[in-house]
């Protein structure tokens, strides 16, 4: 059964510390149904985190191979969160090897069929939460530990629990919504017939039902933000510092006065937290929220209500094109790919050449081949794909926000740099590094874009200093990005005081240093001027 808590469990035998202490390596994947055995392999040799480098390129027996002798002699625990399926383990199983010294592997599933199958002890079901137990997760949710719930409202909070059945994700969805919604007795009846008609529809659509009571009650402010987790994958960590990029660049963010888009941004992203519709993965090392997750009945909703409102669709490449129309009118795509390589790229451009309204364009899984852009794609905000062909391609997107390419260009490819200017309306630029064999340098013109705000490279580009006279007139200009709050990871970065009075609101800053390559130290580069970016939070310096 979907929500019982059983990854909420696995996680917190994951994480005891007597558990970590007892074992040499722990290793986390989750599956889904839509499962990669190459990147189940790929992404426990990462978790366990013994082997540095990538292996995006190996096949699946050498995933496996390279698996096997890190496990080998070592006592692990491996944690298979959401197995759909049996065949997943028996593709995998034999790259764990029996060091007969107490390894273990726990998995989790909703399907009893899945967990008998493995015929290797008696599963744990998680039986529902019972009345007791479930009026105190409920009264924790919407009270906290130091608030009782007022006699008036105890009645009716009693019936909405009984009307949950004892699931903890209905429980934490409807707790989360009365939490930030008015102790009014009319509204809590209101819920608790509305909990009532749910519960009479029995099996999963009770669930299903409660989580949209809880997205029809959502501020109208929230419901967009809401809504655009559907983008994510199944299963996924989803890193807040790119969503709230995205969130920004969308327009889905309603600006306040006297704060930055962003932190509106986060205010509503804590926001559907506290409303238990997102989950917090990963914290970072300023105890701010760095990473989350969304499980898969809330995520199943964020799809369903986003198509049904044409917010967003999620397809694949082949179904988008057997019925080009199904997309002419919907803002945001995100395309999954679903065949070999060179039928992908066409099929790609001829998806993007049919969806001329759409303001999204989103590209999972792409590979090292460019794609080539459509010149009806002018309204596009987002762009997210591995690469192009060339800058050219970008130039008619003149709506363009948000830039990102996955893979490593080359030089040709970044042919009239300067032109990206051109872009007037850019707020985040991210490219995946470059294959040539000597740094690019950034053009100019970029201290001339306003509307920058987050610009990431991996360390193969740099910023030459800024303009500071008009050729025009010999008009003294200065050119600041208020709006300026990333810059990462530029390559042997000067840090003048002209270069710093530019970038005033400056939040995080990357820097690769070749020192004394040219015979320069850290005098040249004026380090110490960073003193006086007196909004930064994170800096990363390389050398």
């Amino acid at each position: 059964m979907g929500g019982i808590s059983k990854t909420t469990l696995a996680r917190h035998i994951f994480s005891n510390p007597l558990i970590v202490y007892h074992f040499d390596l722990h290793a986390w994947v989750t599956i889904s149904q839509e499962y990669s055995v190459h990147e189940i392999l790929l992404g426990l040799i990462k978790d366990t985190r013994v082997v540095a480098g990538e292996g995006e390129q190996l096949t699946d027996d050498e995933l496996g191979l390279r698996l096997h002798k890190i496990l080998f002699g070592r006592r692990y625990l491996i944690v298979m969160d959401d197995m759909w399926s049996i065949e997943v383990w028996n593709a995998i199983r034999r790259f764990f090897p029996d060091n007969d010294n107490g390894c273990r592997i726990l998995v989790t599933t909703r399907l009893a069929n899945v967990a008998d199958d493995f015929h290797s002890c008696t599963p744990h079901r998680l039986p529902l939460l019972d009345e007791v137990q479930s009026w105190s997760l409920f009264c924790f949710k919407v009270f906290g530990k130091s608030e009782s719930c007022p006699l008036e409202l105890e009645e009716i909070g009693k019936t909405i629990v009984r009307n949950c059945g004892g699931l903890p994700l209905a429980i934490a969805a409807i707790s989360g919504l009365l939490a930030k919604s008015s102790r009014a007795v009319e509204y809590w009846d209101s819920v608790a017939n509305d909990t009532y008609e749910a519960l009479n529809m029995g099996g999963d659509g009770f669930c299903f039902e409660i989580l949209s009571l809880s997205y029809r009650h959502l501020p109208v402010h929230l419901k967009p933000s809401f809504l655009y987790m559907a983008i994510c994958p199944e299963d996924s960590n989803i890193r807040i510092s790119r969503l709230v990029k995205l969130w920004v660049a969308e327009g889905i963010v309603k600006p306040i006065r006297y704060r930055s888009l962003e932190e509106v941004a986060k205010d509503n992203l804590k926001n559907l937290i506290d409303r238990n519709l997102i989950q917090v993965r990963d914290y970072g090392s300023r105890n701010n929220i760095k990473s989350c997750t969304i499980h898969d009945l809330i995520r199943e909703l964020c799809l369903k209500e986003a198509q049904k409102e044409k917010f967003l669709s999620v397809a694949t490449i082949h179904s988008l094109n057997r019925d080009p129309r199904s997309i002419n009118n919907i803002r945001r795509v995100i395309v999954k790919r679903s065949s070999e390589e060179q039928e992908f790229q066409q099929q790609v451009f001829d998806a993007m050449n049919s969806a001329s309204c759409t303001r999204s364009f989103i590209c999972r899984d792409s590979e090292n081949r460019p794609i080539k852009l459509p010149v009806r794609s002018r309204l596009l905000r987002v762009l997210s794909i591995g690469s192009i062909y060339s800058l050219e391609d970008m130039l008619q997107l003149v709506n363009l926000r948000f830039i990102h390419f996955k893979d490593r260009l080359f030089a040709n490819q970044l042919n009239n740099l300067e032109s990206l200017s051109l872009l007037w309306n850019l707020q985040t630029v991210n490219f995946g590094g470059t294959l040539s064999m000597r740094p690019i340098s950034l053009p100019t013109e970029i201290w001339e874009m306003p509307h920058l705000r987050h610009l990431k490279t991996v360390g193969e580009f740099y910023l030459p200093d800024p303009p500071s006279t008009n050729s025009k007139n010999g008009r003294r200009d200065i050119f600041e990005l208020k709006n300026l709050q990333t810059l990462y990871m530029m390559r042997n970065f000067r840090c003048t005081d002209e270069v710093l009075r530019r970038i005033p609101n400056l939040k995080k800053l990357g820097i690769a240093y070749e020192l004394y390559s040219d015979g320069l130290g850290w005098d040249y580069y004026e380090v110490d001027n960073l003193a006086h970016l007196c909004n930064l939070e994170s800096f990363t310096l390389e050398s």
